[in-house]
């Protein structure tokens, strides 16, 4: 089924103004997308600005009946309407059974199905390096019980690059040996959790959604109607003299750090040293099976293993203080990551900088050793094993039936 796009954004206020001027888009207009990024040689400032233009833009009232196009005569957060990157194309709506064609890229939205409890389907965390990648082990449970929930996006440049080279087909997919987005391809990775009363719900960007259920094995059993609350997400572009592209992301801030309730979404002080940052499943076992003594209820508990640079929490604190009566207020960007040397032949990878890069809520058992660069290099087009760009979006490719 198809995502929505009527999200039920908490109440934001009113008198945004614009970005601070070191957090000025080209031409100083803040709902536009960034198409100018800094230079390999920035610091981690100027990434960081370059991280929040994105951010803004990609949270900002989108027009109605133009998928992925800000509206820029409402501010951020203007209408119920959710934001432009919840009108891009989801993996469901991208990828569709017997590989039927996608169609058009302004079709209609319509109500999604939240499923996805791991940032990466089971064919993702296994096809990387022959090993679970993320979360790894499965699902994450936050501290009030509830499971995480994911979903993948891509805009209308990725979007029309899959669609006219026919990548929505896994037999298409398997047989490439080329695969290369054009400059400007963007995805999209979001991480949900559910809100409860005890949750203030104007400190999240909010989404009201029909989730699955599980079991006590994490098995499906049913779905209810719940208010989500956005936790993280990561925006991945391929900008302009970067092939290797951009890594950024996002965290809601209370995810790890006590909100004024005094509660965390993901973090317990109580917790045993040996339960923090731990998967819990069973080692080798897939699907995910709860290890001895923990359920699909029993929360996960999560620490930040890499603090966030001096430099990024900088810019955070202007840009909340700026966006002060928003949803923005009350996320962070965690830090960004991008190749310093993007034209080198002979170092493929670019070296990525920082070297490392998590988000608690979906690189959460891998932290010390997460670099997003580094995993998604070796993402490829399905037996063939030829590189992918970079994207492990055509895991979710499907082939038509047979004879077809």
């Amino acid at each position: 089924m198809k995502r929505i796009a009527i999200a039920a954004v908490a109440a934001l206020g009113l008198g945004l103004g614009a970005l601070p001027a070191q957090a000025q888009p080209a031409g100083g207009n803040a709902c536009q997308f960034p198409t100018t990024p800094p230079p390999p040689s920035g610091d981690a400032g100027a990434f960081a600005t370059y991280a929040w233009q994105m951010f803004i833009a990609l949270n900002w009232t989108p027009q109605v009946g133009d998928r992925g196009v800000p509206d820029c005569t409402k501010p951020l957060g203007g209408s119920t309407s959710g934001t432009v990157w919840q009108t891009y194309k989801t993996v469901d709506e991208i990828f569709l059974p017997n590989a039927q064609n996608p169609g058009p890229w302004n079709s209609s939205l319509t109500a999604t199905l939240f499923k996805q409890t791991a940032k990466a389907s089971t064919a993702v965390q296994t096809s990387a390096m022959g090993t679970v990648m993320q979360p790894v082990g499965g699902w994450l449970i936050d501290q009030a019980g509830n499971p995480t929930y994911y979903e993948i996006a891509a805009n209308r440049v990725s979007y029309d690059y899959i669609v006219a080279n026919g990548f929505y087909n896994a037999n298409t997919v398997n047989a490439a040996r080329n695969i290369a987005f054009p400059e400007g391809a963007t995805e999209i990775k979001a991480s949900w959790r559910i809100l409860t009363a005890l949750d203030d719900t104007s400190r999240y960007l909010t989404l009201a959604a029909t989730v699955e259920t599980f079991d006590a094995n994490g098995k499906p059993n049913g779905t209810k109607a719940a208010t989500l609350g956005l936790v993280g997400l990561h925006i991945i572009v391929k900008a302009k003299g970067y092939p290797q592209w951009i890594w950024s992301t996002f965290e809601q801030v209370d995810n790890v750090t006590p909100a004024p309730n005094g509660k965390a979404s993901y973090s317990d002080p109580n917790a045993k040293p040996s339960d923090v940052n731990q998967s819990p499943c069973q080692v080798g076992v897939l699907p995910c099976t709860p290890k001895p003594g923990k359920t699909f209820q029993t929360p996960d508990p999560l620490t930040r293993v890499t603090a966030i640079p001096s430099a990024v929490a900088a810019i955070n604190q202007q840009i909340q203080a700026q966006y002060g009566s928003t949803f923005v207020k009350y996320y962070e960007l965690v830090a960004t990551q991008h190749p310093a040397d993007p034209g080198d032949p002979g170092n493929p990878l670019g070296t990525p900088t920082p070297n490392l890069l998590a988000n608690v809520t979906m690189e959460s058992y891998l932290q010390p050793t997460s670099s997003c660069m580094a995993c998604h290099s070796t993402a490829v087009s399905g037996p063939s094993r030829y590189k992918s760009d970079f994207s492990f979006l055509f895991i979710h490719a499907q082939a038509p039936k047979s004879g077809h």
